[in-house]
């Protein structure tokens, strides 16, 4: 089978959905051929791992997007996979340009099947600006659904509330996994090179700034500790220095800044406890939160409406969640596992099961794969043209 995989941004730019493409196609160009078109002049060269990158559109303009037909024509692929947030194809996540493309391959080559991966269908309504934002996300959303075979949502709750939207289109559960490696690291000379002694209880963060990650819960947690004379510090790993910084002013921090993937990996290592405590709870789309249980960290997080079920099942086993608007709960999880290393222990081998059963690539690559084979072909190339 020959998949062409559509995104923007690659590394090594720093940008989470282009790390998820670049993973997939290397996981799936071990047993098909792979073909990425960016859109990102100097994007790492995949040729190693038996994927071909092509620089074949631009979004310093909107109707860049069409460049993308011919490549996709003349190859005539299987399927396209083209991986959606709406903020990556347009400024103010702006583009119907897309929707048109999309139905454009359709009729140059009506054999090949189109899916579309939805890592963050539009903004929710918070505030007047978000009010107007989502009005033309959802209206841009809607139409590439419609002309995508298969839809893949990051999360289950989207799986439920959008299937009504496509009726006549497989939506399928499709999570993300960790896009940092998981290497071997020497726990204690981390902590060394790093100013922590042998007796700090270190509370670590990784990821970006965004708006909905609740540091303020991770702050009161770690202040709440040092109340009782506890040496709680927090590493955070990532490049939102100013934005995490100031959200822990007032409780010791370390911030690292951007690191390569093998450095995040030993600075993980380095931390006893793992905080991520997310607005509208976690979910299986937050890449943070799965660097954690992919390190057998011992994770303290939120639930909230975004929350899989499947990962609301497995609260108590694989980490711990607390209702996203409950800042007690939250703080009373973290002491727990503060006091109690045996639980600690389990909680973190249990998340290291659960990433490595469900969050691993090549269970992304196999769970995706499955999907699409279940989509029959097309019936007849007038038909498909049609849609």
């Amino acid at each position: 089978m020959t998949y062409d995989l559509i995104f923007p941004a690659l590394p090594p730019s720093l940008d989470g959905i282009g790390d998820y493409t670049a993973h997939l196609a290397t996981e799936l160009a071990r047993t098909h051929e792979v073909r990425v078109l960016t859109a990102q002049a100097d994007a790492r060269d995949f040729r190693e791992a038996g994927v071909t990158v092509e620089r074949a559109f631009t979004t310093d303009r909107r109707a860049g997007v069409h460049d993308l037909v011919a490549p996709i024509a003349a190859r005539r692929s299987d399927w396209v996979l083209l991986q959606y947030n709406p903020f990556s194809y347009g400024e103010w996540g702006l583009n119907l340009s897309l929707p048109v493309v999309l139905n454009r391959i359709r009729t140059a080559a009506p054999a090949t099947r189109i899916a579309l991966t939805v890592h963050e269908p539009f903004v929710p309504v918070r505030n007047l600006r978000s009010l107007v934002l989502t009005s033309w996300q959802r209206l841009q959303f809607w139409r590439l659904g419609r002309q995508a075979d298969v839809v893949f949502c990051a999360i289950e709750p989207w799986v439920e509330r959008f299937a009504p939207w496509f009726p006549t289109t497989p939506v399928v559960h499709l999570p993300v996994g960790s896009n940092m490696p998981r290497v071997e690291a020497r726990r204690a000379d981390t902590r060394k090179a790093l100013g922590f002694g042998p007796d700090t209880l270190v509370l670590g963060l990784f990821g970006q700034g965004h708006p909905s990650r609740m540091l303020s819960f991770a702050r009161r947690a770690v202040a709440g500790l040092r109340a009782e004379g506890r040496d709680a510090q927090v590493l955070y790993v990532g490049p939102a220095i100013d934005v995490v910084g100031t959200a822990l002013s007032g409780v010791p921090h370390h911030c690292t800044g951007a690191l390569p993937g093998p450095n995040v990996s030993r600075h993980l290592a380095a931390m006893d406890l793992y905080l991520a405590p997310f607005r509208d709870g976690v979910s299986a789309r937050r890449g943070s939160f799965l660097a954690g249980l992919q390190h057998g960290l011992a994770t303290v997080s939120t639930t909230g409406p975004q929350t899989d079920p499947f990962l609301d099942a497995q609260n108590g086993s694989a980490f711990l969640l607390a209702p996203d608007d409950d800042l007690s709960a939250f703080e009373t999880h973290v002491l727990a596992l503060v006091q109690d290393a045996a639980l600690r222990v389990r909680i973190g081998a249990g998340g290291r099961a659960l990433f490595d059963e469900v969050f691993a690539w090549p269970r992304i690559a196999d769970r995706m794969l499955t999907a699409l084979d279940a989509v029959p072909a097309p019936s007849s190339p007038l038909a498909t043209a049609a849609r």
